[in-house]
């Protein structure tokens, strides 16, 4: 049985997003704010209503975050 978690992160302008790699897939959809994300060895910008998806393992984070930002996040 798989199980869902979810939840709002918070990252504030000009802050050091310091995540590390999770066991499980997740997705984020950014509510708002403005950033760029890397993922693996890519790098993409977010804003709000951008939906994206994170392998369980892969290493990201949000980088250059240039207003506050809202996420809805759900780990699968």
């Amino acid at each position: 049985m798989e199980t869902v978690h979810c939840g709002l992160y918070h990252l504030k302008k000009g802050s050091k997003d310091m995540q590390t790699p999770h066991d499980e897939d997740e997705m984020y959809y950014v509510i708002r704010g403005r950033a760029k994300l890397h993922v693996g060895g890519t790098e993409q910008s977010v804003n709000p209503g951008t939906l994206l998806y994170i392998k369980a393992a892969e290493e990201h984070s949000f980088f250059e975050i240039e207003e506050d930002m809202t996420l809805l996040v759900v780990f699968v």
